[in-house]
Order: C-alpha cells, then sequence, then structure tokens
C-alpha cells in the first residue's frame, strides 16, 4: 500500500513537470480507496482498457522498454525516440536494471520528452532523483523551495480517502483520538518473526517511547495514583502483531489512567492484494497522521507515507539485528524531516559523495537517509 502511494506521488509530478497527463491503473485492490483528486475528471484508467493487459506481456516490455531500446539502438544518440516509437514503457520499480536506470539521465529526458505515451511502472518514491536533474531542477525549485516537505504538499492534494474510508477514519478519530491532549502513533513492522518476535521486540519498543525519545512515561509498579496525574495521551498502534497492542493496553491500564492504548485493523498477514487488507491499511496511515508523535519500523514504506502525510519527523525504530549486535546503543533516533527514503536508486553516480569530493554539480538537496544509509532523501542544505 504504502509503496504504491509513494510511486504514485512520483509519477505526478514527472508527469507535472513534463506537461503529461497522468492516467492510473488500479488493480481491484485499490479500487474506491480514493476520491478523485480532479474536479470534474478521473485520473483512472476504464475497467474495460483492455490494452494495459498487453502492456503487463514480456513481449510488451522487449519491445516497448526504454532500457531495452537504450541498449539496443544503433541510431545517432541525438535523434529522438519519437521519431523511432510513439510508446515508451519505463520500468521503475525495484527490479530495474542498468538501462532501465539510464531514465536518470538528462540526456534521456531529452530523448524521451517527445514520445507521446509513457507507460511508467515504479514501485518506488523515486521523486528524490528528479531533483538532480538539471531540467527539472529550475522549475522544482519553484515550486518546492522547502525540500523536506514535498512529499507532504503532494500526498496531501493526491490521496484524498473515499467517503468510505474517511467515515471509518474520522468516526474512529471522533470516538477515541480527539479527545487526548497527545496523541503517539506506533507502526511497527515484524519482519522476521521467527527470529525476531515482538516478544523481543517490545523491550526496545518501550526503551524508546519512555527513555529515549521520553513521549510516554516510564511506568513505576505500586505508583499507580502518582502516575494519574498528567496530560492525557493516546496511543494509536498499526501493527500485523496483536502483541504490541495487548502489552502496552494492559501496562497502562494497570498503572496510569492518562494514557490508553488502541488500534484500528486486527490483520495479521499482510495482503497487498486484497481489497478489505488495503482499505484497513488506508485507516491506519490516515490515523498515524494525525497524531503528534509518530515511532516507526525504518526502511517501511508504510510508515513513509504514514509520517509523510502528518509532516512530522519520526522517531526510527532500529532493526532488530542491531539491538542484539549493540544492545546498549539507542533503540531508536530522530530524522530530520519527514521525507520519505528513495532507497533503490541508480549507483553509478553518488552526488553526496560527489558533493564532499568538491565536484560541480547541482546545489545539494538530498542526504544520506537516517534509517537506510544506501539510500536518499530530499533535505535543506542547512541539513548537510
Amino acid at each position: 500500500m504504502g509503496n504504491r502511494m509513494l510511486a504514485l506521488s512520483s509519477a505526478f509530478l514527472y508527469a507535472l513537470l513534463t506537461d503529461r497527463v497522468l492516467l492510473v491503473d488500479f488493480d481491484p485492490s485499490m479500487r474506491g480507496l480514493f476520491c478523485e483528486p480532479f474536479h470534474n475528471s478521473t485520473w483512472l484508467l476504464p475497467q474495460e482498457f483492455t490494452f494495459m493487459d498487453r502492456v503487463k506481456s514480456r513481449e510488451f516490455k522487449e519491445v516497448f522498454s526504454l532500457g531495452n531500446l537504450l541498449k539496443n539502438q544503433n541510431q545517432n544518440q541525438n535523434q529522438k525516440l519519437a521519431d523511432v516509437t510513439s510508446l515508451l514503457q519505463l520500468d521503475l520499480s525495484t527490479e530495474y536494471n542498468d538501462y532501465d536506470k539510464l531514465f536518470y539521465r538528462d540526456e534521456t529526458q531529452e530523448l524521451v520528452k517527445n514520445v507521446p505515451w509513457l507507460v511508467l511502472k515504479s514501485n518506488q518514491y523515486f521523486l528524490p532523483y528528479l531533483f538532480l536533474l538539471p531540467c527539472f531542477r529550475t522549475e522544482l525549485d519553484q515550486l518546492f523551495p522547502d525540500k523536506e516537505i514535498v512529499f507532504h504538499h503532494l500526498a496531501r492534494y493526491l490521496f484524498n480517502p473515499s467517503n468510505q474510508a474517511w467515515g471509518r477514519i474520522t468516526r474512529f478519530y471522533d470516538a477515541y483520538l480527539a479527545r487526548a491532549e497527545q496523541r503517539i502513533g506506533l507502526q511497527i513492522r515484524v519482519l522476521d518473526p521467527e527470529n525476531y518476535p515482538p516478544s523481543f521486540i517490545l523491550p526496545h519498543i518501550l526503551r524508546c517511547i519512555q527513555d529515549e525519545s521520553r513521549i510516554l512515561p516510564r511506568l513505576q509498579r505500586n505508583e499507580a495514583t502518582t502516575s494519574r496525574i498528567g496530560t492525557s495521551k493516546a496511543v494509536f498502534i498499526a501493527s500485523l502483531f496483536t502483541e504490541f497492542y495487548s502489552e502496552l493496553k494492559d501496562m497502562y491500564w494497570e498503572e496510569t489512567a492518562s494514557v490508553a492504548v488502541y488500534r484500528a485493523s486486527h490483520e495479521r498477514n499482510q495482503e497487498s492484494y486484497s481489497n478489505s487488507h488495503n482499505m484497513n491499511a488506508l485507516v491506519d496511515i490516515y490515523l498515524l497522521s494525525m497524531c503528534d508523535f509518530l515511532v516507526t519500523t525504518q526502511v517501511s514504506t508504510f510508515g513513509y507515507v504514514a509520517f509523510g502525510l502528518a509532516g512530522v519527523s519520526p522517531w526510527f525504530l532500529k532493526d532488530p539485528r542491531d539491538y542484539e549486535r549493540n544492545p546498549s546503543e539507542p533503540a531508536c533516533h530522530r530524522a530530520v524531516s519527514p521525507e520519505p527514503c528513495f532507497q533503490f536508486h541508480p549507483t553509478d553516480y553518488d552526488p553526496i559523495a560527489a558533493l564532499h569530493r568538491g565536484a560541480a554539480g547541482p546545489a545539494p538537496v538530498i542526504m544520506y537517509c537516517e534509517d537506510a544509509i544506501w539510500g536518499f532523501k530530499l533535505a535543506n542544505m542547512m541539513s548537510f
């Protein structure tokens, strides 16, 4: 769910920069989740538009893939691809190859700018790299003087929950979160439950929220009367594993009346192509985005969308393997901004390393991600 929203926001900005109309092919698992972002129009391809069946075939990619054409072309590099084809497929997914990555070059953008139809396939937030292309940089600087809330603005514009989703979001918020003086969101992903089950992760979460970020009070047994005095806090938990909700709810129920713990969904397994599962995920994402403080699992696209919508810099929980290797190290760390990370970027050019070497290039608008040091994220120059 999260990676689709990140990719769609990137595709929208690319369409805006290249004067294109954005049409979206939502599979059945995504239909009915969002309202149209454009008045009296639609961004959806008709369900009867059978051409998309052809687009998804291997044969289509072999013929129309930008990467394949760049790999195989024997023509003059200055010749426009529009002279050869009126349709191109851009593969910007995590599985793309080195030729597909040539998309991120100024000369490639010059080649494709007159191709009328581009079919873009992506599951990642490739938007930060657009800021490194000189052909787009001037316009992007005008659109987004603050580089650390680019996704926040795009997502708030694009992703309007459907009436069904918004009804569920507002009913839950009004019933459980609205009256709290502070709202704390916990988004916890368990990637390896066999080796690092919730029982292993929970103590480190408590260390993060009680000792390091001090978002919640550390409770002492038999001091319930004292701990009842304080700010009313509501904790909202989004996780496939119910153990986190149960443990925290029982802990604070016994010790204090000033902290209440809630959850909205009860999933156990991720089902990315289930419409009901994605509806629950969207509700969780928006409820997290309504919180004042967020603690999220690092490298989680679900978390990226939540704190991006909120415009809140999150606390990143460390990888459980780090807890095992360095148990005395902090359990979490604060991000400098709510911008998501572009994790699978082209690796043939590292603009940050080039900047440190003093190489000429675009102004420094990206930094290494706090949660994925191999990735890039947008940043204001003062963040370097």
